[in-house]
């Protein structure tokens, strides 16, 4: 079967020309030390390596509008124990090698694709030349992802199954949108995040209709979101750092305190304030995410309008399972 992704590691990492996001993250050697770097992508492993043979772990990827890409090699056959997955659903593609899923012998091979979601604990089995591409989501951005598909928040319940290789077209689909999202450029300009995230919407929705899932059967029954809804969402995005309040979400909506209220409890499930919250930690994230020099945490957060440290912390820990500190020092390895 010939390969529809080729691996980024077999390619050049940054091409200026054809806009390649791609970058070395992290390279080791160290069993302890890929075990941390695993912990923080995605929750604690534990990795048993073939006899007699050493690790030549690289991992190479980037961050888009708060999703994360990353292509993974161990260069040895290992065995690997996830206990329990932080929580984000993982989107993963084999570009190279083989899988084996150790609890129910089941067997992953070039072009198949497999879906975890929060939370989950597995154990897997790689071939020394594997290597497998990751897109992790947060769950926040499945629900508005959701939200916007469907009318209302279906995600802490979705179930997404694309285990079975005969489903070819969730495994093209997840490959497309991380060429796409690789391909797509950075541009300097004030409006990039916005584009970004459009972008970041359109990938969701592609995964979300392409992969067989517990949704469809109430696509029908569905409740379209109301233009009110979407004008208040897209004010809400476009004015972040602005912090506006609930009248002024009102207002630009063209619809009353009250209306855009129950607008957002009854199709989102949660309120305005609230969705801008989170919202605001997600810009947060992509701020550290960035990794500069000079960046510190403090200055994000109030940036971003946390005023508490303290309480900043609680709140982005629980939403991306990582504190504020690590997020930086990731980027900045």
């Amino acid at each position: 079967m010939q390969n529809i992704w080729p691996s980024p590691i077999k390619t050049p990492v940054v091409n200026d020309q054809e806009n390649k996001r791609f970058a070395t993250l992290f390279e080791t050697k160290v069993q302890d030390s890929a075990e941390a770097f695993y912990d923080k992508l995605y929750g604690p492993v534990g990795l048993q390596l073939q006899k007699s043979r050493s690790l030549d772990m690289a991992i190479q990827g980037f961050d888009f509008a708060g999703l994360h890409v990353a292509s993974i090699r161990h260069g040895v056959t290992t065995s690997a124990t996830i206990y329990e997955q932080h929580p984000f659903w993982v989107f993963s593609y084999l570009s190279s090698g083989s899988v084996q899923n150790i609890d129910n012998g089941k067997i992953y091979a070039m072009n198949d694709c497999v879906i975890r979601r929060p939370g989950d604990a597995y154990r897997i089995k790689t071939s020394a030349d594997m290597e497998i591409i990751n897109l992790r989501v947060s769950q926040s951005d499945i629900d508005m992802a959701c939200v916007a598909l469907f009318g209302n928040s279906f995600a802490q319940t979705i179930k997404l199954d694309v285990s079975d290789s005969a489903h070819a077209l969730p495994a093209s689909t997840l490959a497309r949108v991380i060429r796409n999202l690789s391909g797509t450029p950075y541009y300097q300009h004030q409006f990039a995040d916005r584009l970004e995230r459009k972008v970041k919407e359109s990938a969701l929705f592609e995964l979300l209709l392409a992969c067989p899932n517990s949704i469809s059967p109430n696509f029908d029954k569905s409740e379209a979101l109301p233009a009110s809804i979407r004008r208040a969402i897209e004010y809400i995005h476009a004015n972040l750092e602005n912090f506006p309040t609930v009248v002024d979400i009102a207002t630009a909506a063209c619809i009353s305190v009250r209306a855009v209220t129950k607008g957002f409890n009854k199709h989102l499930g949660t309120s305005p304030l609230q969705y801008m919250l989170d919202q605001r930690l997600e810009g947060a994230r992509r701020q550290l995410s960035k990794g500069t020099s000079d960046q510190k945490v403090t200055d994000v957060a109030l940036q971003w309008g946390f005023l508490h440290l303290g309480q900043f912390s609680i709140r982005y820990k629980k939403q991306f399972g990582e504190s504020p500190r690590e997020t930086l020092s990731k980027a900045k390895l």
